[in-house]
């Protein structure tokens, strides 16, 4: 199937770029006031050819040369110029330009110049001026114009031609490739970003699969304690329960460590790290309607391993500022290093937190969020997440500081040690 959805893909280019040059091939002159046509057709052409790659040079050349010979004959006979024998006589030569023309890029392989300007631009150079000048002895051009100065024009005006066809390609190639490294980069994001939230669960599903461990260790020891025989295989049903959910979450936990691709020896910058949060939350806040203002002052990069949970932690905290900003305001990422500490701080000026909040804000579930179409609150779960990280992960320390109705500020601190890869600044 996807063999032939390619097939049906490259057949669907192959017509698009027959039509749309055949439609160019009307944008002409006649230079020695004859049929003989120069157009702007080919260098449209060369362009089309050499940007899409995946079409067959042959078939689309030849189809462009049958297309352009049938609408020029339609359109002399549609204005009562002459028969359709006539048009033949006339506009046949034209064929045989294309012929040769797509001879002439094949065998030079013209794609492989590509990164050779010069050879490039002289293989082009061939396929104009040959097949032209063939061309004109079909049409024995001579007989109302110098042979030599027929041909001497020719190869200047495939000269010209070639020269804005060159130009044309690179400009063409450079946006093309400057589309698809944007592409890549935002695929690249995504996928950081998803696999950064994989594993900040997959912290807490080794946490809650100690959990049940440790619940399972209790209840086996009170079954131990028991002499009431119904008691007993009660707490044992009760310990095997325990037992099967612990397989559970051991499945997952192996599901979901297979999937990451464990990148240790992988390091990324700081900067690089400050660049897909700054990212991916503007286009969030955007999605909510929001005019929010990015601002980073960063001053100490380095390269580090722990990507994916600097890429949650900051996540997190930015999401929850995005959330307190109603409408317009200013989210603020200030980084420094500070006597081997590194020193993060996201502040916003939104709604900020009541005084007698800020001791229960990083309790699980709790959260002052809930969704004004279906009422259903926010889960409470992303500042638990973001100190649990921070705190036990890289042995950090996470405050915030705030004041209702004006701002609120997440201080984040965490020894040099726990993060840098590399001993240097980065520059």
């Amino acid at each position: 199937m996807g063999i032939l959805n390619e097939h049906s893909r490259s057949i669907e280019k192959t017509i698009l770029v027959a039509v749309f040059t055949t439609f160019m091939g009307q944008i002409y002159f006649t230079p020695f006031g004859s049929e003989f046509r120069l157009t702007f057709a080919v260098a449209v052409l060369n362009v089309l050819m050499l940007t899409f790659k995946e079409i067959n040079p042959l078939a689309t050349i030849n189809l462009v040369g049958l297309m352009t010979f049938f609408v020029r004959s339609s359109v002399f006979v549609f204005n009562q110029n002459g028969t359709i024998m006539d048009a033949f006589h006339i506009y046949y030569p034209a064929v045989f330009f294309y012929i040769f023309y797509s001879l002439f890029f094949v065998l030079l392989d013209v794609r492989s110049f590509l990164k050779n300007p010069l050879a490039l631009f002289i293989s082009i150079w061939i396929c104009d001026s040959i097949p032209n000048s063939i061309e004109v002895i079909i049409r024995q051009e001579w007989r109302i114009a110098n042979f030599e100065q027929i041909i001497y024009t020719v190869i200047m005006i495939g000269l010209f031609r070639t020269v804005f066809t060159t130009v044309m390609i690179y400009i063409s190639n450079y946006y093309f490739q400057h589309v698809s490294e944007k592409q890549k980069h935002q695929k690249f994001v995504e996928k950081i970003v998803l696999m950064s939230s994989l594993k900040t669960e997959l912290f807490f599903l080794r946490k809650s699969k100690n959990d049940i461990e440790d619940a399972m260790r209790r209840s086996f020891e009170i079954y131990e304690k028991l002499e009431n025989g119904d008691e007993k295989a009660a707490i044992l049903t009760v310990s095997k329960d325990i037992h099967e959910i612990k397989k559970d979450y051991t499945r997952v936990i192996a599901g979901i460590e297979k999937s990451i691709e464990e990148t240790s020896d992988f390091q990324m910058d700081f900067f690089e790290i400050l660049s897909i949060v700054t990212e991916t939350n503007r286009k969030l806040s955007e999605s909510k309607g929001k005019k929010i203002a990015f601002k980073v002052n960063n001053f100490y990069n380095f390269k580090t391993t722990e990507y994916f949970t600097l890429i949650s932690i900051l996540n997190n905290l930015v999401v929850n500022s995005i959330e307190a900003i109603e409408m317009e305001g200013m989210i603020s990422i200030y980084e420094n290093l500070h006597d081997d500490v590194i020193f993060i701080s996201v502040f916003d000026d939104g709604e900020g937190i009541d005084e007698v909040d800020i001791s229960l804000i990083f309790e699980p579930g709790y959260s002052t969020k809930y969704n004004e179409v279906n009422g259903i609150m926010s889960s409470g779960i992303g500042l638990t997440h973001a100190k649990y990280l921070i705190e036990e992960i890289l042995g950090g320390r996470l405050s915030v500081e705030s004041q209702k109705g004006v701002s609120t500020s997440f201080n984040i601190l965490i020894p040099k040690n726990n993060l840098v890869a590399e001993r240097e600044i980065l520059q």
